[in-house]
């Protein structure tokens, strides 16, 4: 036993959270003492490769391995994880102030760790016991060897850093603040000028006028500060006296609706002592805006009681209902697509044709997609009732995101953006062959182009997967016939008739050549109000929300065709692939300071028609660390390889040259763009991959997509979003399900898996940021 321990080099990271196959875990509810028999969760880390599997699948681990390479991984460090009793003071930790961040505390503060040493048998494919923890006669060898692994980093304490907090940025309204002149201060009251209000108090940083802020989370408040700035315009930036310390300060910026702070402290100290205030005795007297925005993104809950008060009706995990998700921190976007995705949102879509077995030849699942959507799906439409709590999508988050900036971080992420970037991952990467259950929501989406001038038409047809509605630029309740209505009665745009051979004015109109099976709606809520986007929340009637009878007719906006009777088309242009910047478009965009490549991409990106559309997306992407690099618009071919596949050779040659194998190696250049650091990082964590290149996707026509003729379309999932910011707020899912053989609303808040309730309409209506719906 001791040999078998001291001939292992204990890495100093090891995954010993879940199982590399389900979602079993070695923490246990319980404590040391309330134990009658051995821990019901317990995971099994392999002592050759240091992967963890729980007991239902060792024998799934030991034969892949020996499938693979011919050798044995026989032995295991099998540990569970049982809670420490609990004292006051640690009861005490829990009623502290909730705080928008998550920070690791220690897990020898809250488990003690039982553990086991034991040897695979592959008579009985079950684990024999060595020696255990509780044996009074393990070695200092052993003893030392368990500690280390033990006390090895978790992957999960490695992937996300030890706290994440809501990120703050400038605005210009910040970079260009004055200090007051020291003629123009006064020291700071107490109270509301307006009102009397002695609590939420918010200081001008203009001019010292003290008013009282909104009333949000049961803190009173009348709004007399906001109302200050809409008096003077030219006063937007205020900081809650109530938030003040030496260390941390809520500060407001009331033009762009969003918080904001300093780079540089020095203007804003100065302008608190020409108030009076001194940072140095301050000391935070009330909640902090990220503290209640947390508050109310616990309790947003959407109406987790109904209006008697009473919690509403959990439903237990089921083949139907599926599963909760836990929160990883940020990570509410992603799981609110997953349960419209798994549970009924997207009517029949299902990844049932992946089958339930794990591949045989993948020693490390954990890197392989195709192992992590049947590790997903088995648990949450094969055996969901193993997860009373819920899971946590943490490997399958990693393994999808690990090629995208954005959606690999731990920050908050736009819910339609992962979708579309999670059907283009499974689009290319598992279902170029066979039934996709993407191809549900994709339909072909018609342009009819008449030039004014002219008279000529142009048609076009491309594969879409969803309608963007514009929103009106008002605060006032909207309906969503007449938003579609809208949208397809066409717009007017500039061009370059090949006829005309001028710039001149045309009406661009959209039509269905086909349906889709459901109809994915985004309703434009994001708005840019000073060059700051904010989410807007204009109530959104929709037909199908209270009466599940009622329904979604779009046959009106189904493709006429051309009619050579009437029409008469435009000639081919020559130069008709090559992209052209919309000039009025480009220059208008230009003015507002957006970078020349920036504002190439987004008029291509938005189908070269307008400012409005291009600057929109612009708001969406301005992350993007791509966004004004170079542009070079797609070139027309059916063939995703050719250019697109050629790389550096210097850098294959530094790659190879690190012992890295070429093929992985050239694979990883490719789909890293040629980026060094990030090809060796996905080689490392691909080392199972194949190294075949990407073969372009069979080319299909649009119209291929869809069904010919219109049927009526039932509402059956909602995505919803509260917060004014798009970088924060709080994403769940509604999904219309049978309930007690009648359909319900059930909403979808992270691990919670409630019945809705009337009280949930309005926050549906104003909150709804994707509908879906899906044709009866």
């Amino acid at each position: 036993m001791a040999q078998i321990l001291e001939s292992i080099s204990v890495p100093p990271v090891i995954s010993k959270e879940e199982c590399i196959y389900c979602y079993q875990s070695p923490y246990n509810d319980v404590t040391l003492n309330e134990l009658t028999c051995s821990p019901r969760h317990s995971l099994n880390v392999c002592l050759h490769c240091f992967q963890s599997v729980c007991g239902r699948h060792l024998a799934l681990h030991y034969q892949v391995v020996l499938n693979v390479t011919s050798s044995a991984h026989s032995t295991y460090f099998n540990l569970a994880k049982v809670k420490k009793p609990e004292d006051r003071a640690e009861q005490d930790i829990k009623n502290k102030k909730i705080k928008l961040r998550v920070v690791e505390k220690s897990e020898d503060e809250i488990y003690e760790n039982l553990w086991s040493l034991g040897e695979f048998d592959e008579t009985t494919l079950s684990l024999q016991s060595l020696c255990t923890s509780k044996d009074a006669n393990l070695s200092d060898s052993v003893i030392s060897k368990a500690n280390q692994i033990l006390s090895s980093k978790s992957q999960d304490m490695v992937d996300q850093t030890s706290s994440w907090e809501l990120t703050i940025k400038p605005c210009p309204h910040v970079d260009n603040f004055q200090p007051p002149r020291l003629e123009l201060t006064k020291q700071a009251g107490s109270a509301c000028t307006d009102c009397g209000l002695s609590g939420n108090l918010w200081l001008c940083l203009h001019c010292g006028n003290v008013g009282c802020g909104r009333n949000q989370v049961g803190v009173e408040g009348h709004s007399h500060a906001l109302k200050h700035y809409e008096s003077n315009p030219t006063h937007p930036i205020a900081v809650k006296l109530g938030s003040l310390s030496k260390n941390a300060s809520d500060l407001y910026c009331y033009s762009c609706d969003d918080e904001t702070k300093f780079e540089d402290q020095r203007p804003f100290m100065i302008a608190l002592k020409s108030y009076g205030i001194n940072l140095e005795d301050k000391m935070a007297s009330e909640k902090t805006l990220v503290e209640l925005q947390v508050e109310q993104n616990m309790n947003w809950d959407f109406q987790m009681t109904d209006s008697a008060g009473k919690d509403l009706l959990k439903l237990k995990p089921n083949q139907e209902h599926g599963c909760g998700l836990i929160n990883l921190g940020n990570s509410c976007y992603l799981n609110s697509v997953l349960q419209c995705l798994f549970n009924g949102g997207v009517k029949a879509w299902s990844l049932r044709g992946l089958g339930q077995d794990f591949p045989q030849d993948v020693v490390y699942p954990t890197n392989n997609l195709t192992c992590q959507l049947i590790k997903l799906n088995n648990a949450m439409k094969v055996e969901p009732e193993r997860y009373p709590e819920g899971i946590r999508p943490k490997s399958f988050k990693k393994c999808v995101g690990q090629s995208h900036q954005e959606f690999s971080s731990e920050r908050q992420q736009d819910a339609m953006e992962f979708l579309g970037y999670f059907v283009d991952v499974l689009d290319k990467n598992m279902f170029k062959n066979g039934f996709n259950p993407n191809d549900l929501m994709k339909f072909a989406m018609e342009d009819r182009l008449q030039c004014v001038n002219c008279g000529k038409v142009k048609y076009s047809s491309e594969a879409a997967e969803s309608i963007q509605l514009p929103m009106p630029e008002n605060d006032d309740p909207q309906d969503l016939v007449q938003i579609i209505t809208q949208y397809f009665s066409g717009e007017e745009v500039e061009f370059t008739c090949p006829h005309c051979k001028t710039l001149v004015k045309a009406i661009k109109k959209p039509a269905f050549n086909t349906y889709p099976n459901t109809l994915v709606v985004t309703p434009a809520r994001i708005r840019p109000i000073n060059w700051v986007p904010v989410k807007t929340s204009n109530e959104l009637s929709l037909p199908g929300l209270q009466n599940s009878n009622e329904t979604l007719d779009i046959s009106q906006f189904g493709s006429e065709g051309f009619d050579p009777t009437k029409e008469e088309l435009m000639p081919e242009d020559e130069n008709d692939t090559r992209f052209v910047p919309n000039p009025t478009a480009a220059s208008q965009l230009a003015e507002m300071g957006f970078q020349p490549n920036g504002i190439s991409r987004a008029l291509f990106s938005t189908g070269n028609s307008d400012a409005e559309s291009a600057m929109e997306w612009l708001f969406q992407h301005v992350e993007d660390p791509d966004l004004n690099e170079p542009f070079e618009p797609p070139k027309s071919s059916n063939s995703a390889t050719g250019d697109t596949l050629k790389v550096n050779p210097e850098l294959l040659d530094n790659m190879t040259a690190m012992g890295l194998d070429q093929k992985l190696s050239l694979k990883a250049l490719v789909l890293n763009k040629g980026d060094v650091n990030r090809s060796v990082e996905w080689v490392f964590n691909n080392m199972d991959d194949d190294g075949e290149l990407p073969q372009g996707p069979t080319v299909r026509n649009p119209k291929d997509y869809g069904h010919r003729t219109p049927e009526p379309y039932e509402l059956t999932g909602i995505i919803c979003h509260k917060g004014n910011s798009v970088h924060s707020g709080h994403y769940v899912a509604f999904i219309r399900q049978v309930v007690d053989n009648e359909k319900k609303w059930v909403l979808y808040n992270d691990e919670k898996i409630v019945v809705a309730v009337p009280e949930n309409f309005e926050e549906m209506k104003k909150n709804g940021y994707i509908y879906l719906y899906s044709r009866i």
